[in-house]
């Protein structure tokens, strides 16, 4: 028979792992069930108040490994004993226990909520962390303390835990930290998080906290690059719970933080690939409308001009024909570098469809610019292209508009500019055509009139 002494501390490391559960996920009943004959094996009570929850739970507990999530019993035909027990959410993730033992974690609460992929992926988590407890229960090995198991589970997650005062010191770091960051957690004991947030994150991360230690929120997801020990930066997720003491007063917080750089990099990596073209890695079409929307709106409250352009490869279609289609992309990219080279880094170049790009020349654009800028472009084209052993010619035909032009918008400068750059390739292509003010004229007026129509 073990000791009382055995027992209590066991008692205790449960009660801890209940404290942590409900901590960490906010809900009003956590549990780790067990059955009968581990919990005797444990020295727990074979009469253990976990047994309801656990039967209120569609399915038997199998042991199969799925974790059981009820979202809204109310509207769960397989959930009424959960009713029944004035529940409205429940969860399930069974332990992974040898000699076909069986035991889980249960969630429970009387409201109903979604219960997020990141949730699930915690308390996957924590169960091998509950299921490492068990084994050494069973085992006649001592879990021991409220602290020792808080302990046990910060330095075996994955996350790196962190406790902290109302003033943004570090209390506690768990060792996953030199993982993280590459300090040793002492070296992080006694020092604020934001003394090495990253500096355009700072004042977001700052506010988030300022409202923590302030209670308006009670738990936060902070998401900023940190500064590793070797100089490099790297982007962090923070789940940040406050706690309060046993009078119910703010006394900091515990926080679970993880890498989430291969998530940041994902993101990113859609992000351009939504927004620039996929052959040539220039902007796309959705891209060059908001940059001329944004000049057009500057130019109007400022003042000032800007050029737009729209170019024309000359001879791309015999390209196709003669070489290919992989041929007429080889050309694409390599128009797409040369106009990169050519233009300022505050101008924008996006590739619009099929030989056709758009140019958006930044603010402080004239009439001589804007032609000096157009020539330059095409003398980039005047060098042949090689492709493979050939080396083929492809030109260039430009329309420019200087806007802004009284009573033309975005769509229709754009339209001008087309009009513009078929003058050019009338006047004999790989050459540029400048709008004149009567064509803009004709522009406008044909606005006014159609919108009139409508």
């Amino acid at each position: 028979m073990h000791s009382t002494s055995n027992e209590n501390r066991l008692s205790g490391a449960l009660n801890a792992l209940d404290a942590v559960l409900k901590e960490l996920f906010c809900v009003s009943h956590a549990e780790l069930w067990l059955d009968s004959t581990t919990r005797r094996l444990c020295d727990l009570d074979p009469e253990g108040g976990a047994d309801a929850l656990a039967d209120a739970l569609p399915a038997p507990m199998d042991g199969s490994g799925d974790i059981r999530t009820v979202e809204d019993a109310a509207i769960d035909p397989e959930a009424s004993e959960l009713t029944r027990l004035g529940l409205r959410f429940a969860v399930r993730v069974p332990l992974g226990l040898p000699d076909d033992r069986r035991g889980a974690l249960l969630l429970a609460d009387t409201a109903p909520r979604h219960f997020e992929l990141a949730d699930r992926r915690r308390l996957a988590g924590l169960a091998a962390v509950a299921s490492e407890l068990v084994c050494l229960a069973i085992g006649h090995r001592h879990a021991g303390e409220r602290e020792a198991l808080y302990r046990l589970l910060a330095e075996n997650s994955t996350d790196t835990i962190v406790r902290g005062n109302l003033d943004g010191e570090r209390l506690y770091i768990s060792p996953s930290v030199r993982t993280l960051l590459g300090y040793e957690p002492s070296e992080l004991i006694g020092r604020r998080a934001i003394e090495i947030v990253h500096p355009d994150d700072i004042e977001e991360f700052r506010r988030s906290m300022e409202d923590l230690r302030a209670g308006r929120v009670d738990l936060l997801v902070s998401e900023q690059r940190q500064r590793r020990r070797d100089g490099s930066w790297v982007w962090l997720e923070a789940l940040i719970k406050l706690t309060r003491d046993a009078q119910g007063r703010p006394d900091g917080y515990v926080a679970s933080v993880r890498d989430i750089s291969r998530r940041k990099a994902a993101e990113q990596r859609l992000s351009h690939i939504a927004s620039h073209d996929l052959l040539t890695g220039l902007p796309n079409r959705s891209v060059m409308q908001a940059r001329l929307a944004q000049e057009l709106s500057r130019a109007r409250r400022l003042g000032g001009n800007f050029a737009l352009m729209v170019l024309d490869l000359d001879g791309f279609k015999q390209v196709n024909d003669t070489y290919g289609h992989e041929a007429g992309d080889a050309a694409l990219r390599c128009a797409a570098e040369r106009f990169r080279r050519t233009l300022r880094a505050e101008d924008l170049a996006a590739r619009v469809g099929g030989d056709e790009f758009v140019v958006v020349q930044g603010s402080g654009g004239s009439t001589e610019g804007a032609a000096l800028l157009a020539d330059r472009l095409i003398r980039s084209m005047a060098e042949p292209i090689a492709i493979g052993e050939r080396r083929i010619v492809v030109g260039l035909s430009v329309g420019v508009v200087l806007a802004p032009v009284e009573g033309l918008d975005a769509d229709a400068l754009l339209r001008a500019a087309d009009q513009a750059l078929y003058r050019a390739k009338q006047e004999g292509r790989n050459r540029r055509h400048l709008a004149e003010p009567s064509e803009l004229t004709v522009a406008a007026a044909a606005l006014s009139e159609s919108g009139a129509t409508a």
